[in-house]
């Protein structure tokens, strides 16, 4: 297997972006004071609006940005397709309503210096909430201490992403594409570090309508079929399993009005996925299912605890 130790790195910052372009500016105010202390680098937005607004704040705020169209099929492709652009030997995936920590690439310049391994490794860098979500109507990414398999803040090099085989596009939307992504990683003896000094706070964002919360498990579907779960079980387990998360919600929450509304929302979150269960495995049953996780279904069984 080929090295991952880099002398001299050259690193590419890749940030997808739909339809954010003042979360986007607050990223790129904090970030862009932080490149000239690492070279060579790169940062390249990734814009899946067709619209011109991020483009134009581009051009006129931050003109040494590379802005990208993206490819409009969800943030699996526009994250590949960053990583095609890039020049980079080393990718750094970021979100982009990240705020970055003042050491963030510098850290990670440091960490990606000091490898002296021949393996597959990813870095990730710690994700706080820029505050305590006052109910269950704000939500924003947790990665404190690592190991959550989330893509917002984490680099590897362009071997072992083309190595592990870059985000499957078949994921529609945010949702178990990171997950699926880092199993691979893991499921080819690949290492993840965490790197407690290349930080980036996450603001909170209020949740979204029903039928929009609902569909991000549809990409658990794709999963589990890849992992070897049956149609069958899906059909009864999915409803199941989403109803035991929304439980999980409440746990040490108090019950106010807000957290009430959240109630409401997430029940019909639950009726939708109910609804939409069966046509979700309808169509993913019947289209080929990941290679790779085919061969390690063959040799190793199904996979269960990475999907229900």
């Amino acid at each position: 297997m080929g090295g991952c130790k880099i002398q001299s790195a050259h690193i590419s910052i890749i940030i997808p972006t739909y339809k954010r372009a003042q979360l986007l500016r607050n990223c790129l105010e904090l970030l862009v004071p932080q490149l000239s202390r690492v070279f060579p680098i790169e940062v390249l937005v990734c814009d899946d609006d067709s619209g011109v607004e991020t483009r134009q704040m581009l051009e006129s705020e931050f003109p040494m940005i590379r802005w990208l169209r993206g490819p409009s099929r969800g943030p699996a492709a526009n994250r590949n397709m960053g990583a095609e652009q890039a020049d980079g030997n080393w990718l750094i995936f970021l979100d982009d309503d990240c705020l970055p920590g003042v050491s963030l690439v510098t850290s990670y310049r440091e960490a990606i210096d000091n490898l002296d391994e021949e393996c597959i490794v990813a870095l990730e860098g710690p994700t706080f909430q820029t505050e305590v979500p006052p109910s269950l109507m704000w939500i924003a990414p947790s990665n404190p201490l690592g190991g959550n398999s989330i893509s917002c803040n984490f680099a590897i090099s362009r071997w072992a992403f083309e190595k592990v085989g870059r985000f499957d596009e078949r994921y529609p939307t945010a949702a178990f594409e990171d997950t699926e992504f880092f199993a691979r990683l893991l499921a080819m003896n690949g290492k993840i570090n965490f790197v407690a000094n290349a930080c980036v706070r996450h603001p909170l964002r209020r949740i979204k309508n029903p039928l929009v919360l609902a569909k991000n498990w549809e990409g658990k579907v794709i999963y589990s079929l890849d992992q070897g779960v049956s149609p069958t079980t899906i059909y009864w387990r999915l409803p199941w399993h989403v109803l035991r998360v929304i439980q999980s919600r409440f746990r040490t929450q108090k019950m106010n009005m807000e957290n009430a509304h959240a109630a409401c929302i997430f029940f019909a979150e639950w009726l939708h996925v109910l609804c939409l269960t069966p046509s979700w495995v309808g169509k993913w049953s019947k289209r080929p299912r990941s290679a790779f996780w085919k061969k390690h279904v063959s040799d190793h069984g199904s996979v269960p605890k990475y999907s229900f």
